[in-house]
Parts: structure tokens; sequence; C-alpha cells
């Protein structure tokens, strides 16, 4: 059950909030269901907080430290998340629609079978992260950090992966669409024949994508 002194402090002063924790590491903040809609908590120290089915539509959580907490069911929709650090972290049926994760730890997160669509990813950590069978249409990858990231099977259609670093990242079935990968790392010939892609897909310079019928084709380095 949601501690009601604990959510009072953490909405009048995240800097007290953040002195309390400090003082009280074992403790484990409970906001099961609470109401934090447009709430500023950037820089809070929200590690291993409970915010199962809470309410964060809009919440401004930039530079948070998320690691281990739980969002099991949360509504994110919105909610700014960018510099934080989301480790551990556990989104299960969490609504993530609109979010920006722009430059944030998601090192290893189980993002598979996901909604994900439209969501900024931009300079992130995504090392080693399962988006497998995800919905990744029109999500920006700018610069992410995308080293065996698993994307099998996943829709990329429309995604912009440019500046990506794509080294060991799994595209088995993914339908890269329209894709952008202009400027990525380390993407190599046998990486996008194992992906879905159309004439509309945007392959970097150091590749070349050689078509042999209206959806067969082979790729080559240059």
């Amino acid at each position: 059950m949601a501690n009601r002194e604990q959510i009072s402090l953490l909405k009048s002063s995240v800097k007290r909030w953040n002195i309390w924790r400090e003082s009280n590491p074992h403790i484990v903040p409970d906001f099961d269901r609470v109401d934090f809609n447009g709430i500023n908590l950037s820089n809070a120290n929200l590690r291993k907080a409970n915010f199962e089915m809470a309410l964060l539509n809009g919440a401004n959580l930039q530079g948070a430290n998320l690691t281990k907490a739980i969002f099991v069911g949360s509504d994110l929709r919105n909610a700014n998340l960018s510099e934080t650090d989301c480790q551990g972290m556990k989104l299960d049926d969490a609504d993530l629609g609109g979010c920006i994760f722009r430059q944030s730890n998601l090192r290893s997160i189980d993002f598979s079978n996901r909604d994900l669509r439209n969501i900024d990813f931009s300079e992130a950590d995504l090392r080693k992260a399962d988006l497998r069978k995800s919905n990744l249409e029109r999500v920006r990858f700018f610069k992410a950090d995308l080293r065996k990231t698993l994307f099998t099977e996943a829709n990329l259609t429309g995604a912009y992966l440019s500046s990506a670093w794509m080294q060991g990242t799994k595209l088995q079935q993914a339908n890269m669409s329209k894709a952008v990968l202009r400027y990525t790392l380390d993407l190599t010939p046998a990486q996008i024949e194992s992906a879905k892609i159309d004439r509309n897909t945007k392959v970097p310079q150091y590749l070349k994508i050689h078509w042999t019928s209206e959806n067969d084709f082979h790729c080559e380095e240059k």
C-alpha cells in the first residue's frame, strides 16, 4: 500500500526527498496507484521505488535514478525519461505512448512484444536490450548504442537509426522498410540480408544493395 508520508514528501520537494533517501537507504518507497500526472520528479532518487499502476502521464523524470524501479501497469504516456538510469526497471503492461528516453541507460531491458511506436531513444544505451516482435514504427534511434540489441521480428518500418552503433545487432526477420540506416556503424551485409527491407530503406554508404527481383536482394560492402 502506498505510503502517504512518502507521497507528500516526494510531491513537496525532490531535494528533501533525495536527502531523506540518503538517510534511509533500506526503505523501499511505495507509490502503488498514486496520481503523479504531470509531476516534476527530475533528478529524483527513485531506485527500487514501486510505481505499480501509478499515473505518470506527462511526468518529468529527466535525470532520475530508476534502477530496479517497478512501473508494472503504470501510465507513462508522454513522460520524459531522458538521461535516466533504467537498468533493471520493470515495465510490464505499462503504457509508454509518446515517452522520451533520450540518453537513457536501458541496457538489457526487456521491451519485447510491446507497442513502442514514435518513442524517442536517441543516444540511449540499449546494449543487449530485448525488442523482439515489438512495434517500433517511426521510432528514433539516432546515435543510439544498439550493440547486440535484439530486433528479431520487430516492426522497424520508418524507424530512424542514423548514426546508431549496430555491431552484433540482431535483425532476423525485422521489417525495416523505409527505415533510415544512414551513417550507422559496424552494420554488415549479413545483418541486412537477415532483415526485410524495401527500395526505400536507406542503408549506409559503405553497403550496396543489388535487387534481383521486386522482393529479393543481395547486399555487399563497397
